[in-house]
């Protein structure tokens, strides 16, 4: 009789503000439980966890990263190198973990929202920059970030009042610069979210009352929707554009003129919205087993020799 095989072991990588997980991932915990993986919750830098006691780490909610991006990208490179099994694999991550990425897209023929891309140490004059375009209403956001950190909204006469916060952004990463899309105030956000390159879900996120930012850390809300096939088509072709197949995608754009523009491609550490979903906590975990490979075998499954 075989034995049974202890079981895959995963670490949920969070923050030291999150010990316990965002709320919307204890529900992949219980799914990843309901197919035999032990998983639990990992501060990044907690400098005591064997990272290679896990037969995988899953990017969750290192939603610190971006206040911390010198040391979190030590952390993840020394994951990297070390060889433990990545989730997504490094090769996302390394890209997806700063901004410019979108410029990759945007040469792979995928739909963006307008972007301008300021380098680190750069002195730019954004006013003249989005004027050029005719732009009169910009976001401006750092290519290192999440969660609206060090985002601004502000039209061009008000330029000088966020100088200062700008060139303190350049000292340390780079910036983006977009016009502002009406359409996030009366249509909201689309988020539709991947498992192995298949949607799973989509939701729409919308701003409070006088606010431009949908996150919840600033009272947005979020709903589930349908989408059309032809926005399904848009976002899966920005997943597909990714250096590699990822496990978990948000794909979050707007609607301009019946057509779907990325914002952004969010393949790092993204709120996947499991519980807008009954099947997305499922099709996540079973996502992750599947990446586990031979290198983790499942309790009470048979031992092939």
């Amino acid at each position: 009789m075989n034995e049974p095989l202890t079981k895959p072991k995963v670490a949920l990588v969070t923050s030291e503000a999150l010990p316990n997980l965002y709320e919307d991932d204890l529900l992949l915990v219980t799914a990843l439980d309901d197919i035999g993986i032990d998983s639990r919750p990992a501060i990044w830098s907690e400098p005591s966890i064997d990272w290679l006691a896990f037969d995988a780490l899953v990017i969750r909610s290192p939603w610190d990263y971006f206040q911390r991006p010198v040391e979190f990208r030590e952390w993840l490179d020394n994951r990297i190198a070390s060889g433990v099994r990545m989730i997504n694999s490094g090769e996302i991550l390394e890209w997806n973990f700063d901004k410019r990425y979108l410029q990759d897209l945007g040469a792979a023929g995928v739909s963006l929202v307008p972007t301008i891309v300021i380098s680190r140490g750069a002195c730019p004059d954004i006013v003249a920059l989005a004027r050029a375009r005719g732009w009169e209403d910009i976001v401006v956001k750092p290519t290192i970030s999440g969660g609206g950190y060090r985002t601004y909204r502000f039209r061009l006469e008000d330029g000088d009042r966020y100088r200062d916060e700008i060139t303190a952004t350049l000292l340390d990463r780079g910036l983006l610069i977009q016009p502002f899309l009406p359409e996030i105030i009366s249509a909201g956000e689309l988020s539709l979210l991947f498992f192995d390159g298949v949607l799973s879900h989509a939701v729409c996120k919308r701003p409070k009352e006088g606010d431009y930012r949908v996150q919840f850390q600033f009272g947005g809300t979020n709903e589930t929707v349908a989408v059309r096939d032809e926005w399904i088509e848009g976002a899966s072709a920005c997943v597909a554009a990714a250096p590699a197949l990822p496990v978990y995608a948000r794909v979050d754009g707007v609607i301009q003129n019946s057509r779907f523009l990325l914002m952004e491609l969010e393949v790092f550490e993204p709120l996947m919205f499991l519980a807008q979903h009954p099947d997305a906590p499922g099709h996540f975990a079973r996502a992750i087993k599947g990446r586990l490979g031979d290198g983790a075998r499942l309790q009470g499954m048979p031992n092939s020799s």
